[in-house]
C-alpha cells in the first residue's frame, strides 16, 4: 500500500505555484515544529496560522485537502531589470508583507505622517548627527514611526532584492536585504526607501509593498522610470545634494585606496558629510568602483552595516507588543537575539 504524504510536507510543498519551494516555506517554519503534528488537525492548523501569517498568505486557502495558497490582496510593485522580475519578486514582496507586519505592531511611536521634502530631513538629523549616517538615519526613522530592519538570513535560492518599503495600515516599514558590509552603500538604499514613501510612491490602501530588486550603490543599473529617478533624487539630496557633489569633486584623481579614504575625510571634514558617501559619490564621477571599495574599508569605524541596522532595529523594538511567534519570525530572519532581555 501506498504511504500517505505527511500533511505538513504537502502543505509545504503546495506554494510551488508561488513561487516557493518546500525547502525555502520551512524555513519560515518555527524551530520547535515537528511534522508528525501535522497528522492531527490542531497541530495542522497551527502550522497553517504561522505559514499564512509569515508569507502574506489567505488562510483560507490553506485549508483545502490540496491546498492552493494564495497571497492576500495587496498593492504590489517590482522595480527590476530582470524581464521575469515580476515573477520572482512576489515571492519576495510576501516574506516582506509578513514581517512588516510583525514590526508595525511592534513599533513604540505613532507613524509618521507629513511628507518631509530631502532638505528638511536632513535638516532634522543633523540636529542630533554630525553627519546623515546609516545609524543617525535609522534612529531618526524609527523615532518618527517608520521600522527599519536588515534581512540577514534570506531564504536560499529565492530571488534577493536590495530593498523594499511597505505599508501597514498608515505606518510605512523599510526592509533591507541586500548582502553589503559598507554603512554608506546600505545608507543609500534606506535613503532611497525614505525617498519612496516620502514621495507617496506607496498607495494610501494597507498591504502596499514597492520592491526595488537593483539600485544603484555601485556600477549596477535599475530600471530607470520616473518613481526611480524621483527616489534617487532624493536620496542624493538626503546624502548631501550640492555640497556632497562638490566634495566628491574636490577629491580629485586618486589611484590609492588609502589615500582615497583620506582625501575623502579631509573633503568631508565640518561640512555634514559622510566620508562613505564622498567615495561612492567619487566612484559615480570616476567609475573607478574597484578602488571605491577597497578605499571604504578603512572607514569602517562600526560594526558592518546590516548589524548597524538590526542594533537599532532592537533598541526600539516594543517586546512587550510582540507574541512569541512575532519575536521567533523576526529573531529568524534577522539574526537579532532576545534571549537576553
Amino acid at each position: 500500500m501506498a504511504s500517505t504524504k505527511n500533511p505538513a510536507k504537502a502543505l509545504m510543498g503546495s506554494f510551488k505555484e508561488l513561487g516557493l519551494t518546500a525547502a525555502q516555506v520551512r524555513h519560515f517554519v518555527p524551530e520547535w515544529w515537528d511534522d508528525d503534528a501535522a497528522a492531527d488537525e490542531g497541530g495542522l492548523l497551527e502550522l497553517q496560522i504561522v505559514l499564512a501569517r509569515r508569507l502574506n498568505v489567505a488562510l483560507e486557502s490553506l485549508h483545502a485537502t490540496a491546498p492552493k495558497p494564495e497571497f492576500r490582496a495587496a498593492t504590489r510593485r517590482f522595480k527590476t531589470i530582470h524581464p521575469e522580475g515580476s515573477t520572482q519578486l512576489a515571492a519576495a514582496a510576501g516574506v516582506g508583507h509578513g514581517l512588516a507586519h510583525v514590526l508595525a505592531g511592534a513599533c513604540k511611536t505613532e507613524a509618521l505622517q507629513e511628507r518631509l521634502s530631502p532638505t528638511d530631513l536632513r535638516a532634522r538629523i543633523l540636529e542630533t548627527y554630525p553627519a546623515v549616517t546609516l545609524e543617525g538615519l535609522c534612529r531618526w526613522l524609527w523615532e518618527h514611526g517608520v521600522p527599519v530592519v536588515h534581512i540577514l538570513n534570506w531564504p536560499k535560492q529565492l530571488r534577493r532584492p536590495d530593498a523594499m518599503c511597505l505599508r501597514v495600515g498608515a505606518r510605512p516599514v523599510v526592509l533591507v536585504v541586500r548582502k553589503e558590509i559598507a554603512p554608506a552603500r546600505l545608507a543609500y538604499l534606506v535613503a532611497h526607501e525614505t525617498g519612496h514613501f516620502m514621495s507617496g510612491h506607496l498607495a494610501a490602501d494597507n498591504n502596499a509593498v514597492l520592491v526595488d530588486d537593483t539600485l544603484p550603490v555601485d556600477e549596477q543599473g535599475f530600471a530607470k522610470d520616473e518613481d526611480e529617478k524621483v527616489a534617487d533624487t532624493y536620496a542624493m539630496e538626503l546624502l548631501g545634494g550640492d555640497a556632497l557633489r562638490s566634495a566628491c569633486r574636490d577629491v580629485g584623481k586618486q589611484s590609492e585606496e588609502v589615500k582615497l579614504a583620506a582625501a575623502a575625510l579631509k573633503a568631508s571634514k565640518g561640512t555634514g558629510l559622510d566620508a562613505g558617501q564622498v567615495i561612492l559619490g567619487w566612484a559615480r564621477l570616476t567609475e573607478d568602483w574597484k578602488l571605491a571599495g577597497m578605499a571604504m574599508r578603512y572607514l569602517m569605524t562600526t560594526q558592518a552595516a546590516p548589524i548597524v541596522v538590526n542594533d537599532v532595529a532592537k533598541s526600539y523594538i516594543d517586546l512587550n507588543a510582540l507574541s512569541s511567534d512575532g519575536m521567533d519570525h523576526l529573531a529568524r530572519l534577522t539574526s537579532m537575539r532576545f534571549d537576553d532581555e
